[in-house]
């Protein structure tokens, strides 16, 4: 294996380059006033304790995010790498540990008005956009991460611990290592008014039709119909929630 360069490797510019890459990938500008001001006030209020923090970030977070609402509700210890490509609507809870990634100044990941983002929940970009519709909740230790576009419909439910992974790493050749023969992106659609249930896995490429349910601890590799009720590993209908 190591004959192989990729991804992982030092950059040739040593330790100035690695900075210089820290500094875009993190805050998605090279600008070192930017840095440290962002940087400064990220350190100075991230972890500003008691409901007054929560309410306090809600507004000065306005100065390092691409768009933030009114009336927001931002707990401690939230992380952010290219903050000016995360767009949040008014009245969004966003909760102790969370952590937003946008890989480049090309993606984006919007929130949409009255949604609640738990504890601990982490969403990522790369090569597409995370848009989550108003009203949605996203629920403690969930994990989205967009290699492709990822679309959540208004009004739907994610319980805990759900993993929303669009894309695929290739496999073809097997005589090359996984991790150099790349990665492939796709998209995922959640309708409006889905239900997720806890530890559920949404895969790259599917559609979950409006109003549909997915089981506890399923595995949707497929399309899943407009208000079917689905469980398993793969997931599967196994009603309708239009039939009486």
């Amino acid at each position: 294996m190591s004959g192989y360069d990729g991804e992982g490797t030092i950059p040739a510019g040593g330790l100035k380059e690695s900075f210089r890459q820290y500094r875009e990938r993190v805050y998605g500008s090279r600008s070192l006033a930017r840095f440290f001001g962002r940087g400064l006030l990220l350190t100075l209020f991230s972890c500003f304790p008691t409901v007054a923090g929560s309410v306090l970030r809600g507004r000065l977070y306005r100065l390092v995010l691409g768009g933030l609402g009114r009336s927001c509700f931002l707990e401690k210890n939230i992380r952010f790498f290219n903050p000016a490509r995360l767009m949040i609507g008014d009245r969004v809870f966003i909760g102790e540990g969370s952590f937003f990634d946008v890989g480049s100044v090309a993606e984006e990941i919007s929130i949409g008005t009255d949604s609640h983002i738990s504890r601990s929940v982490t969403i990522r970009t790369q090569l597409g956009k995370v848009a989550i519709g108003e009203k949605v909740n996203v629920g403690a230790g969930s994990f989205i991460y967009g290699y492709g576009d990822i679309e959540i419909g208004a009004g739907t439910l994610i319980a805990n611990q759900v993993e929303i992974i669009s894309g695929t790493h290739n496999f073809d050749d097997p005589s090359r290592p996984m991790r150099y023969q790349g990665r492939s992106p796709s998209r995922i659609v959640i309708g409006e008014d889905v239900w997720i249930g806890t530890h559920a896995v949404i895969l790259g490429g599917v559609t979950i039709g409006k109003g549909a349910v997915i089981g506890a601890g399923a595995v949707v590799h497929h399309d899943i119909r407009e208000y079917a009720v689905a469980v398993g590993i793969p997931a599967r209908g196994i009603r309708s929630r239009l039939r009486k």
